[in-house]
């Protein structure tokens, strides 16, 4: 019997290599430092690579080293702009999760 050759796939990237695209309306990530917009990248890659993830601002903001206005702002920030969702007591999310 023959043995097949299968089609090679290709890898997967890591997901760090993934470039995320602003929501139309949205100049968060323009307007946003370099450094702020690295920050921004990692909590949404978080977001991504842990489903079920919800923290609280202060659960986040430890996680990510920031302290805890600053990661409000960024985590109120993709609430606007459709990428996370923010539940009756206070944790985000992504919007596909219940």
């Amino acid at each position: 019997m023959p043995v097949r050759a299968q089609k090679a796939t290709p890898p997967l990237s890591p997901l760090r290599d993934v470039q995320f695209k602003s929501l139309p309306g949205s100049s968060f990530r323009r307007s946003t430092p370099p450094v702020l917009a690295e920050v921004v990248d990692r909590v949404r890659c978080e977001f991504v690579e842990m489903r079920g993830f919800s923290p609280t601002v202060e659960q986040a903001a430890r996680l990510f080293q920031i302290n805890r206005e600053e990661c409000g702002r960024i985590l109120k920030d993709l609430v606007d702009e459709g990428f996370l969702r923010q539940t009756s007591d206070g944790r985000y999310r992504l919007p596909s999760q219940q």
